[in-house]
């Protein structure tokens, strides 16, 4: 039984994710594929364009046979956190030979120098390390420019280096192989040629338009059906129909609840997220009132990208505290595995997790509770369910239905692992 594995957000599920799902199990001779996913929040800091459930059964009709949940600590964290924990909770199932991810140009030989060069942390890198956190700039800032340093001290004619730090894919794939050096994970990496649209192109033309042409698409609020089915095959017509009802939830619905915990008194340097300047500008800056683009824009600095703030700025309203967690990417406990769907081809997988896995594999929400109290696992899932409750409840307001309880939520099971168009 051999089963590969992949780390994504789907936000949302395309073509473009369908073709690395069928070109994983061609090139891996993968009898499954078990895909680790955000839930109903992203890593660019922002709610998902549909909730996780719908994102779910995209992914399994396009070709996924178990789909688990990311914790949304880590989901909605910088990509240093986002890929350590993926690789952790795939490397704890025990259970997986191959980790797949795309790539624009770069083969697994040209990221081992980088992987190398920040395992072994040599005094050059140190150094210069140390010198960009003195210029103020965050750890992942700091250390990224460290790296670029390294390049262009060692390497400056090496193209394809420039090319890992400068396209979001690759720097994901570098982290991904980072964590798996780091665990000696036995989970046997490889790259899968991305085609089509680049990450951040919006041009819906292409053969597999981007998760960014999508979510374009659909702000521009044109007529979106046909171009829709195109991009996004399995599932479209589903999709469709959340997003026109506003059975989905997006930043300016959670606006109203940073203010509240600003009303409350909620210190955000002791969140995730913030250092104590970040806090300070944020308290100097802030005014009940304002637009997320409003309080960006005002927020903006050199230092910091936008993304950076807006994970700290959901960190806040999500109550993801420092104190909770181990926040350092090598430490990062991921305690469980939530399975969100599967296929049910996928039984002889799900039983070979059970056996094997050094984490509990949870089928039911109602099974978080048996954590310790006050342990990580038991904080990370309380953010989990807090964080789906709050999504559920906004794009339920917004749809005009009743909201669902995430204890009572079902895995969602389906009969085969494509569907129809």
């Amino acid at each position: 039984m051999i089963t590969a594995g992949i780390i994504a957000e789907y936000n949302p599920f395309h073509r473009g994710h369908q073709y690395h799902i069928e070109e994983t199990r061609r090139q891996t001779g993968a009898d499954f594929i078990v895909v680790v996913m955000s839930g109903d929040y992203v890593q660019r800091g922002e709610p998902a364009i549909v909730d996780k459930y719908l994102r779910t059964r995209m992914a399994l009709y396009g070709g996924a046979d178990l789909v688990l949940e990311l914790p949304v600590t880590y989901a909605s964290a910088s990509a240093e956190y986002f890929a350590s924990a993926g690789v952790q909770l795939l490397n704890n199932l025990r259970s997986v030979d191959y980790l797949s991810f795309g790539s624009e140009k770069a083969e697994i030989k040209d990221f081992e120098p980088l992987v190398k060069f920040l395992s072994e942390e040599p005094d050059f890198y140190k150094k210069q390390l140390r010198e960009e956190l003195k210029r103020g700039k965050n750890f992942p800032l700091a250390r990224e420019d460290a790296l670029k340093a390294y390049v262009r001290e060692f390497c400056p004619e090496t193209k394809i280096f420039w090319e890992i730090l400068e396209e979001p894919n690759h720097i994901l794939g570098l982290e991904y192989l980072k964590s798996l050096h780091r665990l000696r994970s036995p989970i046997v990496p490889v790259t899968i040629r991305r085609q089509g649209a680049g990450y951040h192109d919006v041009d819906m033309e292409k053969r597999y338009p981007s998760a960014s042409a999508v979510r374009k698409l659909l702000a521009e609020g044109k007529e979106i059906r046909p171009m829709l089915g195109r991009a996004m095959g399995v599932g479209a017509g589903e999709f469709l129909e959340c997003w026109s009802s506003n059975n989905t939830a997006g930043w300016e619905d959670l606006m109203p609840f940073l203010s509240y915990t600003v009303l409350m008194g909620e210190r955000p340097e002791d969140i995730f997220g913030f250092d104590k300047d970040m806090a300070a500008r944020f308290l100097k800056l802030y005014r009940p009132g304002m637009s997320l683009p409003e309080l960006i824009g005002a927020l903006h600095t050199k230092r910091l990208t936008d993304a950076a703030w807006r994970r700290a700025l959901l960190h806040l309203v999500l109550h993801i505290k420092k104190e909770d967690y181990l926040f350092r990417a090598a430490e990062i406990p991921v305690p469980y595995a939530r399975v969100l769907g599967f296929a049910r081809r996928a039984a002889p997988l799900l039983k070979k997790i059970r056996e094997r896995s050094s984490i509990p594999l949870l089928q039911r929400p109602v099974e978080g509770q048996n954590f310790a109290r006050g342990s990580a696992a038991a904080a990370l899932f309380a953010a989990d369910v807090r964080a789906a409750g709050l999504y559920e409840q906004v794009a339920a307001a917004g749809s005009g239905r009743s909201p669902v309880s995430e204890w009572v939520r079902q895995q969602i099971i389906i009969e085969r692992a494509a569907g129809p168009e």
